[in-house]
């Protein structure tokens, strides 16, 4: 559980009885429970009914999940709003092991409400901002080791800063702090955020170093501390102060005084700014905007430890994505997103961005290697829950931002996959149908060759029989040679159900099925399959295999559909060549690229010139009666492996066709 402490919410584990056996600092600072206070009081301690409580728990229990809005009880007898979030966990039989909470203040929490003094109320001068630090206290009111700052290093952990800043709460902000903070000019999109999410990297240290000052002080006299810079900000003074109101121990006004490091910086950034919130407003697409910041400190943290396989640390602590999916906020959509999952309100997109992903199971634990490992995109297909109940199909384009830019902003886009995949799915079947069709004028084309491949066996059938009865019918009945001759009826009879299954195969109409194959043996079958069919046209089929091909992942009747529409094809282009010239030349190899490799070259007349562009194009053809559809299928068949297939005139003349699959490919149809 030790990844939980960089967590920003609250994470409390408990054993199957409901004692608590681990917090992390968040729960300190959201609940007010000290954790030596915390831990070993029961579940039913933190709610205000005993009963519910029970409840609740024996159903979780029961269910294994369960999530939803609770009256949570702080130590000092205080009822708040939480969200909570609680999952029993099983070991590697199934068994269950214990029980996780994931918790965060409710939005809707009471917070004392004040009249808008007039220095937030001002546009010009100051930039001004207004917190409540009422879920900081734990922190704030501890000593300073505690808290994690070194006064005398004049520096913070970064772990128990990002803690304190992610428990104080932005109540109000003027005009000038969104200009020149660059914040969404919605102060519904502002007003109880936590200032973590928002405020300048930078200067995070100074913040914290006052707050914890304002916060020990008995009086509202006045704080300041200094920075240099900030972003496009100078001479930087941060003064904060609390509030006159006794009734309001815990509100907090800090004044942001600073000089622009250019002559023309404001009307640039709010320019900047306007161009960039339009932007994201009209664009055609399903936008969100993420702050993963946190998420981010965590990673950087991982490779600071010496963390470079995230994958295989993730598998080891799986509760890594969890906890990312938690921290990672969404703080703006536009209406294309709203539209696309339902949602009535932008606050209902607002928080955790962890719906982003509840339907593809995978994909969070993706864009969480995609965001370590630093690639500035990340695209994959995946399906999504929307908030009306709908299940879709969405291409996801996230961008996260690099070193040298500001890092509060992940840009998350979605595109409607429904229609798309609905029409490759039809795409699909109609392809199938051709090359149903194809396989079918292909067979048709060899009918006298499979009438005598199935006339062979049975001639045999009948004469083996007809002999055998001769023997069983004499006085003195040849028993022996009789089995002899049944025996061969049996061999007959088998090689005539092959014949009928190899036609079956081609005929049928299914759907691919891939399997590791020999691309040799593949070979080898469609060689049986003609073997009539070229002594009938005199033509010699030489084949060169090359010996231990490394296996090819495919469909055995599709690849042989290309084998054979290829040689019959060269068979019938040499209809008119001498008798003595009709030669095919087969081989298998492993390319350059490592590829498995097969080539068909005739002694034929070779492709017209003007037809070379169009050979592969669907319904093009030179036959009279032909479909103009199997050099398509061949083509469509080969793509779908992960192969190419191309067609040339060979030198010494005739036409010569190539393909190649590569080694494990994993395409379908």
């Amino acid at each position: 559980m030790e990844l939980a402490d960089y967590a920003t919410d609250s994470v409390i584990r408990y054993d199957l009885d409901g004692t608590i056996r681990y917090c992390n600092p968040a729960s300190e600072t959201q609940f007010g429970w000290k954790a030596a206070k915390l831990l070993g009081r029961h579940f039913h301690d933190l709610m205000p009914d005993r009963a519910e409580a029970s409840s609740l728990w024996k159903n979780l229990l029961r269910i294994g999940r369960w999530d939803g809005l609770l009256q949570r009880r702080l130590q000092s007898e205080v009822e708040i709003g939480a969200y909570v979030r609680l999952t029993v966990r099983h070991d590697s039989r199934g068994r269950p092991l214990d029980v996780v909470e994931y918790a965060a203040l409710s939005m809707n929490s009471p917070v004392p409400s004040l009249p808008v003094p007039p220095l937030i109320a001002e546009r010009g001068g100051a930039a001004c901002w207004q917190f409540n630090i009422k879920r900081a206290r734990p922190l704030l009111d501890a000593d300073a080791a505690a808290t994690g700052y070194d006064a005398n290093e004049q520096e913070w952990h970064p772990d128990r800063l990002d803690t304190l800043l992610a428990a104080v709460q932005i109540v109000d902000v003027n005009d000038e702090a969104i200009r020149l903070f660059g914040l969404p000019a919605d102060r519904d999109k502002i007003v109880d955020r936590r200032v973590a999410s928002l405020w300048p990297e930078q200067s995070r240290a100074a913040l914290g170093d006052l707050l914890t000052a304002i916060a020990a002080k008995t009086d509202t006299e006045p704080e300041t501390r200094e920075i240099p810079v900030v972003d496009r900000l100078q001479h930087v003074v941060l003064t904060g102060w609390r509030a006159a109101d006794p009734r309001c121990p815990d509100i907090v006004f800090v004044r942001v005084n600073a000089i622009l490091n250019a002559p023309n910086a404001v009307i640039e950034l709010e320019a900047s700014q306007n161009r960039y919130r339009n932007l994201i407003s009209f664009l055609p697409v399903p936008v969100w905007q993420i702050d993963a910041r946190a998420a981010g400190r965590i990673f950087d943290r991982l490779k600071a430890s010496g963390i470079t396989d995230l994958a295989a640390y993730s598998e080891e602590h799986p509760e890594l994505v969890d906890l990312t999916c938690d921290i990672v906020q969404v703080f703006d959509v536009n209406d294309e997103a709203m539209q696309l999952f339902g949602g009535r309100q932008r606050s209902d997109f607002i928080g955790p961005a962890r719906y982003l992903f509840d339907g593809t199971p995978g994909a969070a634990r993706r864009v969480m290697l995609a965001h370590f490992s630093g690639v500035r995109n990340h695209v994959e297909e995946l399906k999504v829950k929307t908030f009306d109940g709908r299940l879709i199909d969405v291409l996801l384009l996230m961008t996260f931002p690099v070193p040298g830019e500001r890092r509060d902003t992940t840009i998350v886009m979605m595109m409607d996959n429904s229609a798309r995949l609905e029409a490759e799915a039809k795409l699909r079947i109609v392809e199938g149908d051709f090359s149903h069709a194809a396989r079918l004028s292909t067979l048709g084309e060899m009918t006298t060759s499979i009438a005598h491949e199935i006339k062979q066996p049975l001639s045999a059938i009948l004469m083996n029989a007809q002999t055998s009865l001769r023997y069983l019918r004499k006085a003195d009945p040849n028993l022996e040679k009789a089995d002899q001759l049944t025996s061969r009826i049996v061999e007959s009879a088998q090689r005539a159900n092959d014949i009928i299954g190899r036609i079956q195969d081609m005929a049928g109409k299914r759907d691919p099925i891939y399997t590791l194959l020999d691309f040799n043996d593949v070979v080898h079958q469609c060689l049986v399959f003609l073997r009539h069919e070229s002594e009938e046209k005199l033509v010699v089929i030489k084949a060169r295999l090359q010996p231990d091909l490394p296996p090819i992942h495919g469909d055995r009747i599709q690849l042989q559909q290309v084998i054979v529409n290829l040689i019959v094809n060269s068979i019938q282009a040499m209809n008119t060549a001498p008798q003595t010239q009709r030669e095919i030349y087969l081989e298998t190899s492993v390319d350059e690229d490592d590829h498995v490799a097969c080539s068909i070259r005739d002694t034929g007349t070779g492709i017209p010139a003007d037809h070379m562009d169009q050979i592969f194009d669907g319904f093009f053809t030179t036959k009279e009666d032909g479909l103009g559809i199997g050099l398509a299928i061949c083509q469509s068949i080969v793509r779908a492996h992960g192969g190419e297939i191309t067609a040339a005139n060979h030198p010494e003349g005739g036409a010569v066709f190539r393909f190649w699959i590569p080694t494990g490919s994993t395409a379908e149809l």
